[in-house]
């Protein structure tokens, strides 16, 4: 009982709301719409209402990402990624992160086979579902 009692109180199990930033190939647009059908979160489209951040690339600029994804999404241009980055660029890694600590609260590690529908399908029912 205890160790159920302890999950349930870990910032995962209390987010409810997602902001998921930008991903190459539009995984990010499968992930979304996966998101929504049965995993319990609210997929946001402002950052400020987000619990957590749901991302590729993990960037000591968090802040700085999630402003010009806002900015992007209002004006309706391409999102482009900020240049710096305390972290490589990891193929098929994925963060969720809490927006307001920049604290990484799971991981997973998907590659899409290629950049096919098909297969960013199922790249993103195979996050979702570790999830």
């Amino acid at each position: 009982m205890i160790a159920t009692a302890a999950l349930a109180q870990t910032p995962l199990n209390a987010a409810k709301n997602v902001f998921v930033l930008p991903m190459p190939a539009g995984l990010d647009q499968y992930l979304a719409v996966r998101l929504t059908q049965d995993s319990g979160l609210t997929v946001v489209t402002k950052a400020e209402s987000a619990d957590v951040v749901l991302t590729d690339q993990l960037s000591a600029n968090l802040d700085k990402s999630l402003m010009e994804a806002a900015k992007a999404k209002t004006e309706e241009k391409s999102f482009a990624r900020p240049a710096t980055s305390s972290f490589s660029r990891g193929k098929g890694t994925i963060f969720l992160v809490d927006r307001q600590t920049g604290n990484v609260l799971w991981s997973t590690v998907e590659q899409p086979k290629s950049s096919a529908t098909k297969d960013l399908q199922i790249a993103a029912d195979h996050i979702v579902d570790r999830l």
